[in-house]
Parts: structure tokens; sequence; C-alpha cells
């Protein structure tokens, strides 16, 4: 199923954000995001429950992407979690999760709740984890495409609409 308009648009305006000399690398797409937001993102490495590749956690003064030590491919998850924050999706706090589903949550539980995706559909029905996917698989084609030097951009564009 080809990405949705609104995950085209939101990577192309990530891409319009790329820097125009020197090569344009995700990391250097992040922190472009980071300074057209005015707000700090922080990318991390870091020991993730089991199963979890990567997280997005919000802080009053920043933001952080951890990706989980040693994937192979953490660029697919870090783009993913881009692809969370430019799309302006929020989820539902864990904390609430738990509190509608038992009266008195244990140790164990908490964990487990925190290792489940919550808030995956948004309140019209849509799936925000496939448009991160989208969004990333998008992104990294495109990066993939992008010249070192942005000022040929538009070369790039013609050549994904015409083949």
């Amino acid at each position: 199923m080809p990405a949705s308009r609104r995950v085209t648009r939101a990577v192309a305006e990530v891409l319009d954000l790329a820097p125009r000399k020197g090569e344009v690398t995700l990391q250097r797409l992040v922190d472009a995001v980071s300074t057209d937001r005015g707000r700090d993102i922080e990318v991390k490495m870091a020991e993730l429950p089991e199963g979890v590749c990567g997280q997005w956690r919000q802080y009053n003064d920043h933001d952080e992407f951890l990706i989980q030590r040693g994937l192979p491919t953490w660029d697919r998850t870090l783009a993913h979690e881009l692809g969370h924050l430019v799309l302006g999706h929020d989820g539902i706090a864990v904390a609430e999760v738990a509190r509608r589903a038992t009266e008195i949550a244990s140790d164990d539980l908490i964990s487990y709740m925190l290792n489940q995706r919550t808030g995956c559909m948004g309140p019209g029905g849509e799936d925000i984890e496939q448009d991160a996917e989208d969004f990333a698989a998008l992104l990294l084609y495109r990066l993939g495409r992008m010249p070192s030097d942005r000022s040929s951009i538009v070369q790039v564009r013609l050549g994904e609409a015409f083949g």
C-alpha cells in the first residue's frame, strides 16, 4: 500500500530542511528538524526491553529517541521514531492505560504494559504505527537517492517521478 498523502508531504517537508551543503544524512535531518522546531532531539543507543526497537520520549525541554543497542538497521528505527514526531502522533500515556485496565497495578504489570504498544490507533481509526513505518521507508528511500550536494534535489525528484 502506498504512503498516504499526509506521510508523503511530511517526508517532503523534512527533506526540505536538509542542509544545503555537505552530505545529507539521517542524523543531519534529525538535527534540522530539531532546529526547525526549536527543541532539542537527542538520539541515544539504549538497552530497551525485549521486542522494543525504539522509543520516542518527550520531556519538558527536549525529546529523546532511544534506539535498541545492537540493531542491525538502527536507521530504520530512527526514521520510524522521527516519523511519529513529525506526524504529530501522541498515543495514549501508559499510566492512563494502566489506570483504565486495573485499580492496583503491580510492578510486573506496569513493566508488561510499558512494553506493549499503546495508542496505536488514532482518533479517526488510522494506524499510526503504519504511518510511521511508511514515513521511515519513504524517507530512507529518498535519502538514499539524494545527492551529497542538495543543489540537484530537483533532479532527484524528477528521477523519482519519471523513473
